[in-house]
């Protein structure tokens, strides 16, 4: 899928997984948003909130839409995907990649699943 960023390299054992992906220059939708270099280091990139830019609509219009559509297809495919957050959208140009489709296969919690797990039924 086009909004799918791509592996290089997959192993996998009964301990552990390694997964290798290409290096982006321009980084993460979350690098975008906080104005951070991919190769800072963590704290130095997203523990300044003046930093933090929003994005333009034209920009929110486009990488909505391309979230939304890489969602959909998996969704199709009944390949779950609990792991939505900015800093698991990769930009490759004008372009949004999901990163981490691997990790349910591996048995990894969702993201989100502490905001779930307190409350008792979710309709």
């Amino acid at each position: 899928h086009p909004y799918i960023y791509k592996i290089t390299f997959a192993t996998a054992n009964e301990s552990s997984a390694l997964i290798i992906r290409p290096f982006s220059e321009k980084g993460t939708l979350k690098d975008l948003i906080y104005k951070a270099k991919p190769k800072d280091p963590f704290l130095k990139k997203y523990c300044n909130p003046k930093k933090i830019q929003g994005l333009e609509l034209q920009q929110i219009k486009t990488y909505g839409r391309q979230i939304l559509e890489v969602l959909k297809f998996l969704h199709e495919k009944g390949f779950p995907y609990g792991h939505l957050h900015s800093a698991n959208v990769m930009l490759d140009g004008d372009t949004c990649k999901l990163l981490d489709l691997e990790n349910s296969l591996l048995g990894l919690p969702s993201f989100y699943r502490s905001y779930f797990s307190q409350f008792r039924k979710i309709n």
